[in-house]
């Protein structure tokens, strides 16, 4: 067999609003949006340094169904530029572009769904089908074509396969399932985190978010580079995120005086740099003497001359000493009640009503998995209140 060698790609987003971010970061929430656009260009420049034969996409290349004419003509004139240097493009609907029109994409860009679930390039057939709505509970993989006799097939699939926490079960389908139905390769799409299966000489890959948004995604950042052969399929997962997700501690408990603690502040913040991407970066503060505020002000002013860093957040935590040694009846009384199974039910029935409450795009700020991190830092805050500091 000829050797193929494929591009596969999902979950790009573009036209995310980035919202979260935006609203602590304006600059990170801007430089956020732009790495998208430089992420999925790096993408098309890979395929074509590579002579790829095909790129796939499995799915949100957008954001929402909302026709956001600009990102429309980002996604055709990049498409166009890789079938222009003679690679192809195969691509479906997923979830958050379901409802999307795409209309007529160009030549040696396929769009495959249900009407026309198959196309060949080479020896090789690739099927795959939309999504037609924003949600399904079914899986699809009953209704993929049954894989062509002498001919390479890759299948092309939206799905959350047999679940994943934060992940609401989309077109879900068994591993076993999967592997078993007769194609040589499956290219996955809708879980944001790169994972791979694998059945004898049958491969699964999902590459994860090519240019992750937030701290959640932060894993995520890859391509996979595919290459079809006599032998199992081989792969070899590709960075090409443009901004990566980064957290880091600090402890200034034992910080003589203020030289100290914006000497350790700078270092920090020299330590995120890369040459090669820009930086989210995350700080996490142990201290009993600095609020939130007074960090902010003294990262603002060591940034002056640091390029390519974003302070995406910074959350201070009570050095160890403090919390288990606090006197006080009201702090012991709360830290008590985190713990009891009445109060933890009371506070995720809250989050869930503020999530329905809240734009789709930010509500992982308040994801139940982040109850224990929210539960701390209002502790903080009262603490910090009752040792007569300004807030957290």
């Amino acid at each position: 067999m000829y050797p193929m060698r494929l591009i596969v790609s999902a979950d790009t987003h573009l036209g995310s609003p980035i919202r979260s971010a935006a609203l602590r970061n304006p600059a990170l929430g801007d430089r956020l949006k732009q790495a998208g656009r430089d992420t999925f260009q790096a993408i098309v420049d890979l395929a074509i340094r590579e002579k790829a034969d095909a790129l796939v996409l499995a799915g949100d290349i957008f954001d929402s169904d909302y026709p956001d004419l600009r990102s429309r003509a980002f996604l055709m004139t990049q498409l166009l530029r890789a079938s222009g240097a003679g690679v192809p493009t195969v691509l479906i609907r997923g979830n958050h572009d379901a409802l999307l029109d795409h209309g007529e994409l160009g030549p040696d860009i396929h769009l495959l769904d249900r009407a026309n679930p198959t196309v060949q390039i080479g020896n090789a057939n690739f099927h795959g089908l939309s999504f037609e709505a924003n949600h399904t509970t079914q899986s699809f993989l009953p209704d993929y074509p049954a894989p062509v006799t002498g001919k390479t097939n890759i299948g092309l699939m939206h799905t959350s396969l047999g679940g994943s926490p934060g992940h609401d079960p989309y077109a879900p389908c068994s591993k076993q399932d999967l592997l078993a139905h007769g194609y040589d390769l499956w290219c996955l799409g809708h879980i944001h985190l790169p994972s791979t299966h694998a059945a004898g000489d049958v491969l699964a890959v999902m590459p994860g978010i090519p240019q992750p948004r937030h701290f959640g995604e932060r894993f995520g950042g890859s391509v996979a580079m595919v290459t079809l052969g006599d032998d199992a399929p081989e792969l070899v997962m590709q960075s090409v995120g443009h901004l990566r997700f980064l957290e880091t501690t600090l402890d200034l408990t034992h910080c003589a005086d203020q030289s100290e603690v914006i000497t350790l502040l700078a270092n920090a913040l020299r330590d995120a740099q890369d040459p090669d991407c820009d930086t989210a970066l995350r700080v996490i503060v142990t201290t009993a003497q600095h609020t939130v505020d007074d960090l902010d002000a003294l990262v603002a002013e060591q940034l002056y001359g640091i390029d390519r860093v974003y302070v995406d957040k910074i959350k201070t935590v009570l050095p160890k000493a403090t919390v288990d040694g606090d006197p006080d009846d009201l702090m012991r009384f709360m830290r008590a009640a985190l713990d009891e199974d009445g109060f933890r039910q009371a506070a995720a029935q809250v989050l869930s009503d503020l999530r329905g409450a809240l734009p789709a795009d930010v509500r992982d700020v308040l994801a139940d998995e982040n109850l224990n991190a929210l539960l701390d830092d209002a502790l903080v805050e009262v603490s910090q209140s009752l040792h007569g500091l300004d807030g957290a």
